[in-house]
């Protein structure tokens, strides 16, 4: 199963905006506080209530979770703006025409209802924060006591928690866990509660925290993909992955995301980096590469709704702020050059 859209009315900082996507690989772009993290964590949201059950009160709990509303009140995630409102939200998959929505009021949550909707596979959100460091007594903390940190960090440390995968599975994964640790440069081991990496050539193990974080969130990946977390027919949706990633890295993970999408997981990234982005525009281009589409959220005027365009590239985006940047910068240093 893969989500083929979502339309959303009222929520957060939308007015109205409807997302088409493709089975591969989503790449959002936009200015900071223009609410690409929220669409991530609202699919994500319903994709896993829904996987649980389905009903109002998993929903709710679950978008309390991932959003972390005061007091867990999900009505807050309705747009602020004078008067009364109501959100809508309505996400449709590619399994026969089915769909899944719900309303939310200020006081309440409507619904949500299901209309030929088929549980899909389990889905990864990986936060922009590396999560492996994280993982020591990270359950057992976050189930027993209230941590500021959302409910995205705790579903992580489970998913990375889970045994190798074994069968059809590990045969997926073996492609994707070797260029991982060719690129980490070793492997990831757990030993109790604590992750470890093994460097190729090193006859001791290194504790995951005094790896460096761009490794870390390599190592992450690789365990994800053993354990089959992320190998066929899941979602992955990871914000702002470039985060403390060195450029040979960032091109590693670029090529990454297309080899998940190739094993049929549906990717939904967030993104600011130059270097990311047009790694994966540019890959649009090679024969083989999964099915990839763009999305730019902006703001028409400063105080205005969010409003969301789409391409098939980046430079199909009208409203492309890491390219205008890209740009600017060219033009400061030609200047500079005249100057000197």
């Amino acid at each position: 199963m893969a989500v083929n859209s979502i339309q959303v009315r009222e929520f957060s900082a939308f007015e109205e905006a409807k997302l088409t996507f493709t089975s591969g690989i989503n790449v959002f772009i936009g200015e900071n506080g223009t609410g690409k993290t929220h669409v991530l964590k609202l699919i994500y949201a319903m994709l896993e209530s829904a996987r649980k059950g389905g009903d109002a009160r998993v929903l709710a709990a679950k978008l309390a979770g991932v959003f972390r509303p005061d007091g867990g009140q999900v009505g807050r995630l309705v747009r602020r703006r004078q008067g009364l409102a109501t959100a809508i939200v309505k996400l449709t998959s590619d399994i026969g025409g089915g769909r899944q929505e719900f309303t939310l009021h200020k006081s309440k949550l409507g619904g949500p209802k299901f209309h030929g909707w088929a549980e899909g596979e389990r889905s990864v959100f990986l936060p922009s924060r590396e999560i492996l460091a994280l993982y020591e007594g990270f359950i057992h903390a976050y189930t027993e006591r209230e941590l500021s940190f959302d409910e995205t960090y705790y579903d992580a440390c489970v998913a990375l928690n889970a045994n190798p995968a074994r069968g059809v599975r590990k045969q997926a994964a073996d492609e994707i866990v070797s260029t991982l640790r060719e690129a980490l440069g070793g492997h990831s081991e757990l030993h109790g509660d604590r992750f470890y990496v093994k460097f190729s050539g090193d006859r001791a193990l290194m504790e995951a925290h005094l790896v460096a974080e761009g490794l870390r969130k390599i190592a992450s990946l690789e365990r994800l993909v053993l354990n089959g977390m992320l190998t066929t027919n899941g979602f992955l949706f990871w914000d702002e992955p470039e985060a403390n990633l060195n450029p040979r890295l960032t091109v590693v993970v670029a090529d990454l995301l297309g080899l998940l999408a190739k094993q049929g997981v549906q990717v939904f990234v967030t993104t600011h980096d130059f270097l990311l982005a047009r790694r994966l525009s540019a890959s649009t281009a090679k024969k083989g590469w999964p099915a990839t589409q763009f999305f730019g959220f902006f703001r028409p005027q400063r105080k205005d709704p969010v409003k969301v365009e789409q391409g098939g590239t980046l430079e199909e985006l009208a409203a492309n702020p890491i390219s205008e940047q890209f740009a600017r910068q060219y033009e400061f240093e030609a200047e500079l050059d005249k100057a000197s």
